[in-house]
């Protein structure tokens, strides 16, 4: 029979830890309880709170502006015409030159003209030799005139006063011999029928004595017609002479001739040229402008116009000039709204900028921007209208990131609004300062809330 070995369970090691090391497991065990404790609300307060992006506040200038869409001219265009209907000759200058006042731009053909100017010539010489002979014979008659009116001299007024002499001697014989035959014919040596006979004799001498009085005043009054005639002729002459209507036509033919050769009524460069050799002028025939004097023209929204102010600062921009800034003002408003926009819903107002600064891209004719500074203010707070929010009192507010120990508290800042333009507020207030960072959109943002501003536009 075989002989059974005894079983026995299996014995444990004998344990490495000494008193000593228990104690000191049991002490990092308790550390590393309490910090499991403790780090997730630190890591809470500085990892886990939200990224909001932040302006920080500087002084700053703000403007309220308008933007309009022109074109680039000349300030003072000189468009250069001709009335005269004679074939061009001549044209001495091309699109490009430049021109001082008083050049040749262009010379009509003067023949025809030349020749009407000989004739006239003519014509107001034989004008003026014609007119001073009537005149020294019109002053002729009337001086003999005047001096016969004067001394009652002429041949129908000498005839007639003769007249009267006799028949007033006649008047007399007769008186005396019917004043005879009255006697006798009282003393009866004549008859009746002689004394009617005698008395028929004295009436026919008082009738031819009153005829030739008659005839007197009648030979006097043409005498003063006469002279009144002469007069009338030798003024009439006199101003025959002072006609220069022939004389005038003569100076208007010289004129023409002058015009002939047409120059430039003032400095600047010759942008347009009209006129061709052997054509008559028509139109225009050349157009000078000056590219230093430059504006641009451009219409102004009818809402504008009640902010805008001549002399408002301009800063004008163009495809050819790139980033370029160039100076100018608003140098005026029309009265008046364009008439093709008069009675729609965008009316506007013509407006000229004139362009103070300088750029040789600048040209005549590009199309440019003008942004027209309505408002300015210099060293003020602004910020944009995301940034607003409704304080407590009802007036407005802006959001800031404030210290609030290792984190950062929304406090809700009161302020003043003041400018404000399409984008930004101009804003005020005790509470305000440089570097304070404001929160950049209220949206979803809540006073007290913690959180980790991302600065922009100065840091914290």
């Amino acid at each position: 029979m075989t002989e059974k070995k005894a079983f026995s369970l299996p014995q444990p090691k004998k344990s490495r830890f000494t008193k000593k090391k228990v104690v000191l497991l049991a002490a990092i065990l308790a550390a590393g309880l309490l910090a499991w404790r403790l780090v997730p609300p630190l890591l809470a307060k500085k990892d886990t709170a939200p990224s909001v992006r932040c302006t920080a506040l500087a002084k700053t200038t703000l403007k309220d502006a308008v933007s309009v869409t022109g074109t680039v001219r000349s300030k003072d265009p000189a468009n250069v015409y001709s009335t005269l209907t004679l074939p061009v000759a001549k044209v001495s200058v091309s699109v490009g030159d430049t021109v001082k006042k008083g050049d040749v731009l262009a010379v009509l053909d003067s023949s025809s003209l030349e020749k009407d100017i000989r004739q006239q010539e003519y014509t107001a010489s034989y004008a003026d030799k014609s007119a001073a002979l009537a005149l020294q014979k019109a002053k002729s008659d009337y001086e003999n005139a005047l001096s016969l009116y004067k001394q009652g001299l002429g041949a129908d007024l000498t005839a007639a006063r003769s007249s009267l002499e006799q028949a007033r001697t006649a008047l007399q014989t007769e008186k005396e011999a019917y004043g005879s035959a009255q006697y006798s014919y009282e003393r009866g040596q004549i008859s009746k029928l002689e004394l009617n006979q005698q008395k028929a004799k004295l009436d026919q001498a008082q009738a031819t004595c009153d005829s030739a009085e008659k005839s007197v005043a009648s030979a006097q009054n043409a005498s003063q017609q006469s002279l009144l005639a002469a007069k009338n002729a030798y003024e009439a002459a006199a101003a025959k002479t002072a006609d220069k209507s022939a004389h005038a036509a003569l100076d208007k033919l010289r004129s023409n001739l002058q015009d002939c050769v047409i120059t430039a009524p003032r400095g600047g460069t010759v942008t347009a040229v009209g006129a061709s050799v052997g054509s008559a002028p028509a139109g225009v025939l050349f157009k000078i402008e000056d590219p230093a004097d430059l504006i641009v023209e451009a219409e102004l929204k009818e809402a504008d116009t009640a902010k805008a102010n001549p002399g408002d600062p301009v800063v004008i921009t163009t495809d050819a000039t790139g980033d370029a800034k160039i100076a100018g003002r608003l140098l005026s408003i029309a009265p008046a709204a364009n008439t093709k926009t008069e009675g729609t819903g965008n009316v506007t107002f013509p407006v000229k900028i004139r362009v103070s600064g300088r750029d040789p891209k600048l040209k005549i004719g590009m199309r440019a921007k003008a942004n027209i500074t309505l408002t300015e203010k210099k060293g003020v707070y602004a910020v944009p209208y995301e940034s607003l929010a409704d304080a407590k009192n009802g007036g407005d507010a802006v959001y800031a990131a404030k210290k609030d120990g290792d984190a950062y508290r929304v406090t809700a800042v009161p302020v003043t609004l003041g400018l404000q333009t399409d984008v930004l507020a101009e804003i005020s207030g005790p509470g305000l300062k440089d570097g304070l960072p404001v929160v950049a959109g209220t949206d979803g943002v809540v006073p007290g809330a913690v959180i980790r501003p991302a600065v922009s536009g100065g840091g914290r």
